[in-house]
């Protein structure tokens, strides 16, 4: 197979079975920021690196960090791709493997010899010519932060501290080190003399390979390097953690042009604040327009609708506005801002300025304290499509390329390539204040925009069940659906929230393997081993949740308008429970099982988005057809946490106990039985003839407790 041609500008990041979701994010999202516009950064199968023709137009590939067995079986064992690996890098290539990925590539892997997780054996990559050993530091726990570390490493020229380890090994040197053999960093404090090359570049052929078994892509104000910083005695002050963070940049971006990447100019200083802001917004950022490739009218007749046409009027430099219900905004095509990656990178940094906040008079002494700003009183940007092509580097924490992608792929398995469809036609910002407000409030845009989703990657001011504010912290999956129900259908409205919990626990868990469950009304938890308190492979399984949903509807413009809210920890760091430690569970106790089925793919936010997209819109049609819900009962009941469940309803005096048989298909109520005293086995019966059919509602289901009370 050829090496990289001369303008080879693709980084292929490997995503498939055995990689850590949070390594392959941050890995995806700072080389993102380092290489952008000289390079695009994508993730890549294992599938496609054997049998597509990828190599000419890779610049880079990248292993991240995960696990090494799962990377023998799928690259080596299954596909093959290994040979065109190597191959690749013989004849110009160039490879980066991170912490697993770095075991990965040595001629051997000496993984907790003599302990319980041992793993050793031959590796056919083999550029490093020697073993990586380790964990070179103790402590190491698969899914887990028990192990990590924040290390200094001292390099060529410069000692870096505070670095993120987590069970990364060393390179065991040969007395007399290979010419073609570069000592690329050590640990400052190795456990032994002989254990402290913690990264190594190989020449090989015409190309190269660098191997780091530390993570240089993990930011370090933010989980889990910050969880390993706070295990650092003394503490280090914010300035110090500041600095090490400069440090960490500089040194990827030294390392990346060491292996003859180019790096855009200032980037390495700019990459650092950048990560940064867009991992911290302070304020709403501007919000795309955006459809899938084959239909890019449904982005630009976005704002089509008479009524809408009717409010806009001329704003400046190219801009329209628009003055609804709750926001006001200004919308223009991105035509009308001469370089988006720049404008985006000076909005993130510039504060915006707040309209003055009316103070609340007070007869007490002191001072009260001032009110936060108001971000909903902020004029909000929407860009619509132009002649400009979207770049990925415009959404650096969601590749919309990836996302199209992923949802072609996920309905072509279901056999569902009827365009346009729901997931083609998206509104997406990196910060909002709300995804359900910005739908269910302004009233202009709810009654004229058409069926659409609005993704964000950080919600400022989420809206929860009831009155509840809802966070929104990194790695959370979040986004809105705004949907046209028949007015026949409106006692149906309570099952739409059933509806999309199903969609959602099937999208995400398709066999149920991850434990991915539905609490009732509204809910989505795990239900597994190693969550919730509870310890992997113990026997005993937690339950937490991880997801929540909330529907809005509006009858307005003769018709019901509905807005689903949805939202999913998927690459959420320890100790919050997502997708991301559900998976690496599942994979932990399938090594632990020896079992061969396959896994599935790590989850990432494209592809979660994706395949839910494709389940949801598939589910939504067959109900509409239906008008009923009784197509998906015993799904739903498969899929959820109450089935027999014994449950106290406190509602009533005196309170009754109760157990839970299911919902009903018609108005969604929670049908329970009432259990009185017998004197039968179990020492109770129930009068199958009488149901006591509970609200959604009104009612408040405290899970861990077994009750059900009055909602507050």
């Amino acid at each position: 197979m050829p090496g990289p041609a001369p303008t080879a500008h693709q980084v292929l990041v490997y995503s498939g079975p055995g990689v850590s979701p949070l390594s392959l994010s941050h890995t995806l999202l700072t080389l993102s920021l380092l290489l952008i516009p000289h390079y695009t950064v994508q993730p890549v199968s294992a599938s496609l690196l054997a049998s597509e023709p990828w190599e000419q137009h890779c610049a880079l590939l990248v292993i991240p960090g995960g696990r090494d067995l799962p990377y023998v079986d799928e690259l080596s064992s299954k596909t093959k791709a290994t040979t065109r690996i190597a191959e690749y890098v013989r004849e110009g290539g160039r490879y980066l493997g991170l912490c697993a990925g770095a075991y990965f590539a040595a001629a051997e892997v000496q993984f907790d010899v003599g302990g319980p997780k041992e793993v050793t054996g031959k590796r056919t990559l083999a550029f490093f010519p020697g073993a990586c050993a380790g964990p070179t530091h103790p402590g190491f726990d698969y899914g887990s932060e028990s192990g990590s570390k924040a290390v200094s490493l001292i390099t060529r020229d410069k000692v870096l501290d505070l670095i993120y380890y987590n069970g990364g090994g060393h390179f065991v040197m040969p007395a007399k080190v290979p010419a073609e053999v570069e000592v690329v960093a050590r640990y400052a404090e190795p456990p032994s003399p002989d254990a402290d090359v913690a990264a190594v570049q190989i020449t090989r052929g015409k190309g190269k390979a660098l191997l780091l078994s530390v993570h240089p892509e993990y930011p370090l104000e933010d989980p889990p390097a910050r969880d390993a910083i706070s295990k650092v005695s003394p503490q280090p002050t914010e300035q110090a953690v500041e600095a090490a963070e400069d440090g960490r940049v500089q040194w990827f971006a030294d390392l990346l042009a060491g292996l003859g990447l180019r790096i855009p100019s200032r980037e390495e200083e700019r990459a650092g604040e950048e990560e940064h802001l867009l991992l911290h917004p302070t304020h709403p950022s501007p919000v795309f327009a955006l459809s899938h490739p084959q239909h890019p009218e449904l982005a630009t007749s976005l704002l089509a609708a008479k009524t809408i046409q009717a409010k806009l009027k001329p704003g400046r430099n190219g801009f329209q506005s628009l003055r609804d219900g709750n926001d006001e905004f200004e919308v223009g095509p991105v035509d009308a801002v001469p370089d988006v990656a720049a404008f985006l990178a000076k909005r993130r940094r510039t504060e915006p300025e707040y309209p003055p906040a009316i103070q609340e008079l007070s007869l007490a002494d002191s001072t009260p304290a001032p009110k936060a700003p108001d971000m909903h009183a902020l004029t909000k940007t929407l860009l619509l499509p132009g002649t400009v092509s979207y770049s990925a580097g415009w959404t650096p924490l969601f590749n919309f390329n990836t996302y199209w992608a992923e949802l072609d792929d996920a309905r072509a398995r279901a056999g569902r390539m009827k365009r346009p469809a729901l997931g083609d036609l998206m509104l997406y910002g990196e910060a909002v204040t709300s995804t359900q407000t910005m739908l269910d409030r302004n009233p202009v845009l709810l009654g004229g925009l058409p069926t659409l989703s609005f993704l964000a990657s950080f919600q400022l001011s989420g809206r929860g069940r009831g009155s509840n504010a809802w966070l929104s912290p990194a790695g959370c999956l979040q986004w809105s659906m705004l949907l046209t129900l028949p007015a026949s259908m409106v006692s149906k409205m309570v099952l739409i929230q059933y509806l999309t919990a199903l969609a959602v626990a099937e999208a995400v868990d398709e066999d149920g393997r991850l434990g991915v469950r539905i609490k009732w009304p509204n809910d989505i938890y795990a239900q597994a081993e190693g969550v919730g308190g509870t310890e992997a492979g113990a026997g005993k399984k937690g339950l937490v949740k991880i997801g929540g949903i909330l529907v809005n509807t509006n009858f307005i413009g003769g018709q019901w308008r509905i807005v689903v809210g949805t939202g999913v920890n998927v690459l959420n760091a320890l100790p919050t429970t997502s997708l991301s430690q559900l998976h690496n569970l599942l994979t932990e106790r399938a090594a632990r099982n020896a079992s061969t089925k396959p896994l599935p793919r790590p989850p990432t936010m494209e592809g979660t988005l994706a395949r839910i997209m494709s389940v949801f819109e598939a589910k939504w049609a067959q109900f509409v057809d239906a008008g009923s819900f009784e197509p998906f009962m015993a799904d739903y009941h498969a899929r959820w946490l109450h089935s027999n469940q014994e449950v106290t309803l406190t509602t009533v005096t005196p309170h009754q106990r109760l157990r839970i048989v299911g919902i009903t298909s018609d108005y969604g109520l929670l049908r329970c039985v009432p259990i009185t005293s017998s004197s039968s086995i179990f020492g109770r019966e129930t009068g199958n003839d009488e149901y006591v059919e509970l609200q959604p509602d009104g009612n408040s289901f405290d899970l861990m407790a077994g009750m059900i009370k009055k909602k507050t």
